[in-house]
């Protein structure tokens, strides 16, 4: 049996902000319509890693297999937001690694006690993956700052 090759994680990497862009418009496009936040994130990704956000990319044979970013909102919270997987990695567990890496920073580096995210029931792989994952739903429904989301869930550190 092969062994798959490593995955290097990657913090605020500029060489990733372009695949982070990338796959995450494709699947909103793929499962929704583009919003402006998304328009905004595609043309300046660079700002998921300013002012203490980050984007963290999972490398495999030095390509961007995964993408996802931990950006405080207006209110002094935390957001996982953005997560994509290139779909040739998708099953690998890159996800599951990208999630544990953007929680165990959250409690490590800044010293949270939880984080939040929102999503759509329509992405019923990544539901899955964050129920996994033991965060907890904390609002269903239509969601008030984006149109597309009807699932709001928390993790506690």
């Amino acid at each position: 049996m092969e062994t798959p090759p490593p995955i290097e994680i990657r913090r605020n990497d500029p060489r990733d902000f372009r695949a982070f862009a990338e796959l995450n418009i494709a699947w909103i496009k793929d499962l929704h319509h583009v919003e402006a936040s998304d328009q905004k994130m595609y043309d300046h990704p660079e700002v998921y890693a300013q002012d203490g956000n980050s984007i963290f990319s999972a490398i495999v044979d030095d390509e961007v297999a995964g993408v996802v970013a931990l950006k405080k909102d207006h209110e002094d919270q935390w957001e996982l937001t953005k997560m994509a997987v290139d779909p040739k990695f998708q099953g690998r567990g890159i996800g599951k690694i990208l999630m544990d890496v953007v929680e165990g920073y959250a409690k490590e580096e800044l010293g949270l006690s939880k984080i939040y995210l929102i999503s759509n029931t329509i992405n019923a792989a990544a539901i899955r993956l964050y129920k996994r994952c033991d965060w907890v739903v904390t609002h269903e429904g239509p969601h008030p700052r984006y149109a597309r989301a009807d699932i709001a869930m928390e993790k506690f550190l």
